[in-house]
């Protein structure tokens, strides 16, 4: 019986370092909190626009003050769509996450 206890004991062990080792590699991956602004074109916050990172469907809403954050893999290409009543969708694609810190939506004609 005390060896049978042993196994067990030394097999949770085991799987449990397996477990916590795959979850360093993820903390290796770098990331980057992008904080921005949407804005239309005289510079007035847009309220409860929608952000889509296309490359994983992740969806993000600004708040009441245009202002929204999105935390995104470093060294990555993203394109981001935004949409919202009465302006016309934007989509931004780059690597360079500082872009999509200040976006400015047109209104409908």
């Amino acid at each position: 019986m005390l060896l049978k206890n042993l196994i067990y004991i030394f097999l949770f062990l085991a799987l449990s370092s397996v477990s916590l080792a795959g979850n360093s590699d993820k903390e290796k991956t770098s990331t980057k909190t992008v904080a921005g602004k949407i804005t239309d074109v005289t510079g007035e916050s847009i309220a409860g626009a929608k952000i889509i990172i296309n490359e994983t469907g992740e969806t993000f809403f600004a708040d009441l003050e245009g202002n929204f954050k999105l935390s995104l893999k470093i060294d990555k290409v993203y394109s981001i769509s935004i949409n919202t009543v009465g302006f016309a969708s934007l989509e931004v694609k780059s690597n360079n996450l500082s872009l999509f810190s200040e976006l400015s939506l047109q209104p409908l004609n």
